[in-house]
């Protein structure tokens, strides 16, 4: 009988330890579940605790920044949590800058989240311009003159200027009936309509075309450039990069309503003349 008696004290013994171990266990799980809960998504399916979690606290965050989106992407739809949270972290800009359209020495970024350096010439005095470009003593060197670029693209480019980013086209010319860019001809047109070699155009437009008109007609974005931008031109060093540089060129902007601004590109000289007059024209973009 004592036998059968310390048996069972000892089978006692035995489930009362196993029952404590078990209790302790699911405590320790409930604990870990509510931690591990508090730090997650509350997901449409399950109850809400009524706790902040970590990723609520994200996306809570992103939210006043106005960063990432609750929609759906192509990860299909995670719910408006993890949709702004993916959307946020996969965001990358899109503004197509380039180093030369930013000022030199300031960091960026394009269509990428990697860092660049913008290379954009930043304005400088010219103290050790020594003689005027069409100077026979004057260099691309001692005139302040920078160097431009061929950034190839649209037909008819001739180079672009670094500081003000703007793309010089050749000069029209009149091939029969046809206007096209030349790299060694050029044509004298009147800055209205009116001139001999405005009319009776066939392509790449129809008609008789203003100076205008005529850069509007090669597409692409070319423009007839404005008096400053003629100016800033020869500054920059049209006289050591542009093709065809020593001619007068129309610009866009009227001195009154009978005459325009024209300026020659090697000697930075400008001044007004009647719409009829012909000069030469070469676009910008």
């Amino acid at each position: 009988m004592n036998i059968q008696n310390e048996k069972l004290k000892t089978l006692k013994a035995k489930l009362f330890i196993f029952s404590s171990f078990v209790i302790i266990a699911a405590l320790f799980s409930s604990i870990v579940f509510v931690v591990n809960h508090t730090q997650a998504e509350q997901s449409s399916g399950s109850p809400e605790s009524g706790a902040t979690s970590r990723i609520k606290t994200v996306y809570d965050a992103l939210s006043v920044l106005s960063y990432g989106s609750d929609a759906a992407g192509g990860w299909g739809d995670w719910g408006a949590y993890w949709n702004r949270i993916r959307s946020a972290g996969e965001w990358v800009p899109s503004d197509g800058a380039t180093t030369t359209d930013v000022k030199n020495g300031v960091t960026y970024h394009s269509t990428s989240r990697t860092q660049a350096t913008g290379t954009y010439p930043n304005p400088t005095s010219c103290s050790t311009q020594a003689y005027h470009d069409s100077s026979g003593s004057g260099t691309e060197a001692n005139n302040c003159s920078l160097t431009w670029t061929v950034p190839g693209g649209a037909a008819g480019t001739d180079k672009q200027d670094p500081r003000t980013g703007l793309i010089w086209s050749y000069p029209l010319y009149r091939n029969g009936t046809v206007i096209e860019f030349s790299s060694t001809l050029n044509t004298a047109f009147s800055w209205n309509n009116g001139g001999a070699n405005n009319q009776g155009i066939t392509a790449p437009v129809a008609g008789n075309r203003t100076a205008i008109q005529l850069c509007a007609d090669q597409g692409n974005g070319w423009r007839l450039p404005v008096q400053k931008e003629l100016k800033q031109a020869y500054i920059d060093g049209s006289r050591w990069n542009l093709n065809q540089y020593s001619n007068p060129f129309w610009s866009a902007t009227e001195y009154d309503p009978t005459n325009v601004w024209y300026a020659n590109l090697h000697r930075g000289y400008s001044s007004n003349s009647a719409q009829t007059i012909t000069y030469r024209v070469r676009c910008v973009r």
